[in-house]
C-alpha cells in the first residue's frame, strides 16, 4: 500500500499519506522480506498480537525457547526454505 502497489482502504488513506510524506523527507527504501526470512520478528509480533499484556525482552535468556531457536538459526546462517506441498490423488484403478 505504501508503494502504491495495492489499493488503499479508505480507513488507512490518511495514515498512508502521512507515511509517504515522512518518507519523502527522509532517505527511506522499502524492501519486501518474505516471512520465512524474518521469522523472529514474525514470531514476536504474533506474541504481541495474541497477548494483552506487554512483555519486554531485555536479554536472549528472556526470549521464549522458540524465539531463541530462531535467533540461533539466524546467527548460524541456516537458510529458511519455503516448501509447498500438494496432495496427489491416486485412484485405485485395477485396469492398468
Amino acid at each position: 500500500m505504501i508503494q502504491r502497489s495495492w489499493k488503499v482502504p479508505w480507513s488507512l488513506i490518511q495514515k498512508i499519506e502521512e507515511i509517504n510524506e515522512i518518507m519523502s523527507t527522509l532517505n527511506i527504501q522499502l524492501v519486501h522480506i518474505f516471512r520465512e526470512a524474518n521469522q523472529l520478528a514474525d514470531y514476536i509480533t504474533n506474541i504481541a498480537i495474541n497477548h494483552e499484556d506487554i512483555q519486554p525482552y531485555y536479554s536472549f535468556q528472556e526470549l521464549p525457547s522458540k524465539a531463541r531457536k530462531i535467533l540461533n538459526m539466524d546467527k548460524q546462517q541456516i537458510p529458511s526454505i519455503r516448501i509447498r506441498t500438494r496432495k496427489i490423488n491416486i485412484s485405485n484403478n485395477n485396469d492398468i
